[in-house]
């Protein structure tokens, strides 16, 4: 996938290493079932439960749906962690989800040095 010319940008957002883990550990609770993708369904108490106050199940089920790589509507990891940050770091007014998602997913392996 050729980077966006907002990657850049992204590259510039500080995340702690201590809300990676914390989101990495939201997310193996939520994926009650250990398949490596969580829906809407499973996040019913995540706006509530990550203090995200203003976000419904309906505003969380249009976000999956956007950066969803997957025909069931469910997100993996990374794509759940890049709606994570977009959201605790108000980063709506900003930076658009579907770049940051796939900024954020990349394989950072296959991906040619800057």
């Amino acid at each position: 996938m050729p980077p966006s010319k907002d990657w850049d940008t992204f590259r510039d957002i500080p995340v702690p290493l201590g809300t990676f883990i914390h989101y990495k550990q939201c997310f193996e609770r939520a994926d009650r079932d250990r398949t490596g993708f969580v829906g809407s369904g499973d996040l019913l108490e995540w706006p509530q439960r990550m203090g995200l106050s203003g976000v419904s199940v309906q505003d969380l089920t249009e976000l999956i749906q956007q950066v969803s790589g997957s025909p069931s509507g469910k997100v993996d990891f990374w794509e759940f962690f890049a709606i994570q940050l977009y959201l605790t770091l108000n980063l709506q007014q900003t930076v658009d989800l579907v770049e940051f998602s796939k900024f954020v997913a990349q394989n950072f392996c296959d991906a040619a040095p800057t």
